[in-house]
Parts: structure tokens; sequence; C-alpha cells
């Protein structure tokens, strides 16, 4: 999930089940269709897509989508809309729930689709993924499992209430070239290395790792101590692997081995300017930091590894938003689905990778990204940790958002010298109350 920015509010849920019974959400609550999916025909209809992307991956997101309206055998046509950021097209969503004026498709983190479906927007797309004719034809083993599996909800009865267009994880970022001035031959693969090797490297203003607070590198921490963050009641924010994370952070920096980040992405300018030797975020920023070295004023080698780990092998947090459907009638649904698939393609997939540097979500993409990973090594880096390493999600709860924005708050506190015990019982008490309030708690 990384350092998103989505708002969610307590009582929202309460507020869109209530939209739901009143105006039974107009375009979700329409008559199941008596046709089979394999007869639906979605030729000349017209789907709207709300997405999040700026700049060069916007730009190359209306390449594609021309080229899919151009080229679909069933004359298709997606209307592609910059809906805002994150939080923007959260906020946009709720009212366009209540007014019935959805787009067909809309990007959504897990925890927000399960918000929307909470007030029944949501078509499943399980079936098209299953059907013979609409589905990938046999070809799901090419489907990294944890990139498809995580928008598979139990809490709705095993719907599928998305399908990701890319993914991305979190890593440690590293300085080569401090490593091997300090005597250390790679990156550490425990919390104990990374821990001395932070003390080793804080000396004269510089430091060993600027702390990231973001709830999604506390869950990275948790699942690499073999934890979880969820469990009865939703959630378990107090357990054993979340204490020793925390305990271990406040002790790294009173010990002077890490520092605070100054401002946003304080992080990657100070791992380019040679202040920091580690960093932790997703692979998503992988170009950001690639230009703060390349800026800075005495370049080096760096690259990226998986999370230290207390586990047999590393334990990665794995995010993104996914493409969700929203429910109109069967023929937009499927035309909509017929976009996702295409997008879904190793080609468009390995041409999305170029240019937004998110992980393709084929594994037989990388066959055509030879040249974009001898150019982007720590990219390849990164790529290959998804082979080597187990994966994780964070949970898709409804209200998770608030939970996350309660995460860091708590994170912040210890930092700030408050007691890890008490804190991380006051944090997992609201998170449980949260989620039997907003998720309904079953």
């Amino acid at each position: 999930m990384g350092r998103r920015s989505a708002r969610a509010f307590p009582g929202l849920l309460a507020t869109l089940a209530c939209l739901a019974l009143l105006s039974g959400c107009a375009r979700g609550s329409r008559a199941e269709t008596a046709v089979p999916l394999s007869a639906v025909d979605p030729s000349n209809q017209t789907v709207t897509y709300w997405y999040q992307h700026s700049g060069s991956r916007e730009r190359a997101m209306e390449a594609l989508i021309r080229e899919f309206n151009a080229t679909n055998a069933w004359h298709i046509t997606v209307k592609g809309e910059y809906a805002g950021d994150y939080a923007d097209i959260y906020d946009k969503m709720v009212t366009a729930i209540a007014g019935n004026s959805m787009p067909d498709i809309v990007v959504a983190y897990q925890n927000q689709a399960a918000t929307y479906e909470q007030a029944g927007a949501l078509a499943d797309l399980g079936p098209y993924m299953s059907s013979a004719r609409w589905g990938f034809g046999g070809k799901l083993s090419d489907f990294f499992p944890a990139f498809i599996d995580q928008d598979v909800y139990p809490q709705f009865g095993g719907k599928r209430l998305g399908f990701p267009p890319n993914r991305s994880i979190e890593v440690l970022y590293y300085n080569r070239d401090w490593l091997r001035s300090l005597g250390l031959s790679g990156p550490p693969a425990t919390w104990k290395e990374f821990y001395r090797d932070c003390l080793l490297a804080s000396r004269g203003g510089r430091l060993g790792y600027d702390i990231t607070t973001d709830a999604s590198n506390m869950f990275a921490q948790v699942i690499s101590r073999g934890g979880a963050i969820t469990g009865p009641g939703g959630y378990s924010l107090a357990s054993p692997q979340m204490r020793a994370s925390m305990r271990f952070m406040q002790r790294l920096y009173r010990a002077g081995g890490a520092g605070r980040i100054g401002e946003q992405f304080g992080d990657q300018t100070d791992f380019g300017n040679r202040k920091v030797l580690f960093s932790m975020g997703s692979t998503s920023a992988l170009p950001f930091y690639a230009q703060a070295v390349k800026g800075s004023a005495a370049p080096f080698a760096w690259s990226v590894a998986a999370i230290p780990h207390t586990t047999p092998k590393p334990v990665l947090d794995v995010y993104g938003a996914s493409l969700s459907v929203t429910r109109s009638t069967p023929e937009r649904e499927l035309a909509a689905w017929l976009f996702i698939r295409w997008l879904a393609e190793p080609r468009q997939q390995a041409v999305w990778t170029r240019v937004s540097n998110y992980f393709p979500v084929r594994i037989s993409t990388a066959a055509s990204l030879g040249d974009y990973f001898a150019k982007n090594p720590p990219f390849k880096a990164a790529f290959a940790l998804l082979r080597s390493a187990e994966i994780r999600t964070e949970p898709p709860f409804s209200g998770y958002d608030v939970v996350r924005d309660a995460m860091s708050s708590a994170y912040d506190s210890i930092l700030d010298g408050a007691d890890v015990d008490r804190t991380l019982a006051a944090l997992d008490a609201r998170a449980k109350r949260l989620y039997a309030e907003d998720a309904g708690g079953d």
C-alpha cells in the first residue's frame, strides 16, 4: 500500500448501507440477467474509467486506452478520466454511489473496494475470470498467485472485487558503496545485522536509517518476524511480533542509529545525499531514488534487498490498487472486464512496466523486459525477490485507512518515548472497535 493518501470516515459504511437500502443503488441493484455470461454481447458499449495517474503515467495510460479503442473486436469505447489521487477518488466514489453516477471502472485499494461493496456497488469478477469465453484461456498459472489472490474477499463470500493491473513490494534501499567502506559485503539479512550496520554508519552527522512510520512498513516489519496484523476481532496489533518491532525501532532510535524523516520524501533526498545508509519503501519509488542518487554531488552504487527478517526466508509486503468494475448492465460490465483483461496481456504489461516502474502481474512479461532489467539493476533485483521470498498482503478490511492512520500515530508516539505495550494495547483495542463498527465484525 505504501505511502498513499486515502481517507476513510467512521460511520461511512452505515451511511452507504442506508443509501443502498433506500435507493437500491440504482445501477447496482439491476435484476440479474437470465442470459448466460457466454452469450452477453458487449459490442458498442462505452465505459468510463477513473484513474489516479498523472504526468508520464497518464500519457501512457491514455495511449493504451486509445489503442484498445481502435483495435478491440467489439468496438468498445473506454473513456479514461483522471479523477484525482486515491483520496479524491475515494470521496468521489462515495458521492457517486449515493447519486447513482458511478464510473464503470475505478481504481481502488482492497479496503476501499470492501467499503464500496458494503453498498452493493461492485461486480464480482470471478465469473469473468473463469469464463471459457471471456477469461484467460487456462493461462492463470502465468500470474503471480499472491497478486491476483489479493482481490478475493472471504468476508463477501469469496467474491473477486477487483483485478490487479500492477503491484509493488516493500524493500530495503541501501548504499552499496557505503556498505563496502564499512567492511560489509552486502545488505543485512537479519534485524540484528541491520542494528549493527546502522550503528556503524551513524557518525559524523550521518545515520544508518531514516525511519518511516508508514503503516505498510509496520506491517512489513511484523511479517518479517513471522507475525500478522489480523486475528480474532479483525485486527491483532499488539502481537509479540509487533511489540518486538516497535521495541527494536525505539531502541535503535534512542541509540542514535536512526533518525526521523524531516519532510515528505525526505528519506529519498537523504539517501541521495549520502546522509543515510538505509531507507525502506515501495519499489514504485525506484525512479525517484535513482533520480536522487543521480542528482547528488557524488553519485554512488546502490540497490535494494528484502526487508531484514527472522524467518527462514524473506517475507515481503506486496501492495497496490486494483481495478474494480461497478454494477450496471451485463453488457457494460463485460465491456469493462474486457478492457481490464486486455491490460493484463503480456505486451501491455511490458509497456506499462517500462513507464510506471510497477511490477507486471504476469510472469511471462519478464521475457520482454531484458533490456529494461539491464538498464535498471535495482528493479531487476527487486523483481527477483518475487521468486525467492514469501509474499503477504495487508488486510482488505473496510475502514483500514482509519486503522492505518492510527498505526502511524502509535509508531510516532513510541519513537517519542511512549510505552510500547500500553500504546499497542490501545491501538489494538481501537482497531478492533473500528472493525466491529465499520466492517461488521463478521
